[in-house]
């Protein structure tokens, strides 16, 4: 009861807080990425220190906040020149710490960076660029982004309670033991009604193909980020990738699904603009 009373506590704060960063974006929006990003990459490299690597942590997180900026000041050009200079920065300083296995450390260290401040990267770039990219005069992009947000959400409910009272096949059970198939479908379910009510209703304004597609997006790579980190904690032997949440868990357990569904959101803009 008592650690029920503390998530409902966090939630309370925390969603709030949530939806005015999404609804606000740009600096807003930013210095919330920016945060997400730091505790982010500190779990996955704390993650990778439980398994005997040694990554970078400093040069990774520096690094990825670059990589952060950059996209926030709609520097995409150089992202490219940037990620040869990251690479050759971080095997040259790897070179020059001497510690264990360069190859398990430089790995790592990379990984930090892609996941997940890339990931997010992405839907920072969202947010910034898709009323741009759509040619839209209003935020498209804050109503489209909550709506991943709820989507993931009804996803994530309809999985664990569909799946406690109905699962009877494992999903991936060598991944994650508890998770079901009966539950993924549900959650697939969940997604795709959000959509369909946004498009029926028209609270976002898309076609009936896109709500299609973005309820897939979620339910399907969505469910894939939370057993890809299911998946790496386990390997780590850890129940959550920090308490920094507490009845939460990390910040890579909250947005482990908006972290996959981001990239795969960007292609189908990219595609539509």
């Amino acid at each position: 009861m008592k650690e029920l009373s503390i998530r409902v506590a966090v939630a309370v704060v925390g969603i709030p807080l949530l939806l005015f960063v999404i609804l606000k974006g740009g600096t807003f929006f930013y210095t919330f990425s920016v945060i997400v990003t730091l505790i982010g990459q500190w779990e996955m490299y704390h993650l990778f220190e439980r398994k005997g690597g040694k990554p970078n942590v400093m040069s990774g997180i520096f690094l990825g906040q670059i990589v952060l900026a950059t996209i926030f000041l709609n520097w995409q050009p150089y992202l490219i020149v940037l990620g040869i200079f990251m690479l050759m920065y971080i095997i040259g300083t790897e070179m020059f710490r001497n510690q264990d296995s360069p190859l398990l450390n430089v790995s790592a260290t990379i990984f930090g960076i892609v996941y997940p401040t890339g990931f997010w990267g992405m839907l920072l770039l969202l947010r910034l660029n898709l009323n741009a990219m759509l040619n839209f005069n209003f935020d498209f992009a804050g109503k489209f982004i909550l709506t991943m947000f709820v989507a993931i959400w009804i996803c994530d409910t309809f999985a664990y309670f569909f799946g406690m009272k109905f699962g009877r096949h494992r999903l991936f059970e060598r991944v994650s033991p508890k998770k079901s198939r009966e539950g993924a479908v549900a959650g697939l379910i969940g997604a795709l009604l959000v959509y369909l009510v946004v498009y029926f209703y028209q609270i976002v304004p898309i076609t009936i193909n896109v709500a299609i597609i973005s309820g897939l997006i979620v339910g399907i790579v969505g469910q894939f980020g939370d057993l890809v980190e299911s998946w790496f904690k386990r390997d780590a032997g850890v129940k959550d990738s920090s308490n920094i949440l507490p009845g939460h868990g990390g910040i890579l357990d909250r947005f482990d699904s908006v972290l996959f569904s981001a990239p795969a959101f960007l292609v189908l803009f990219y595609l539509i603009g």
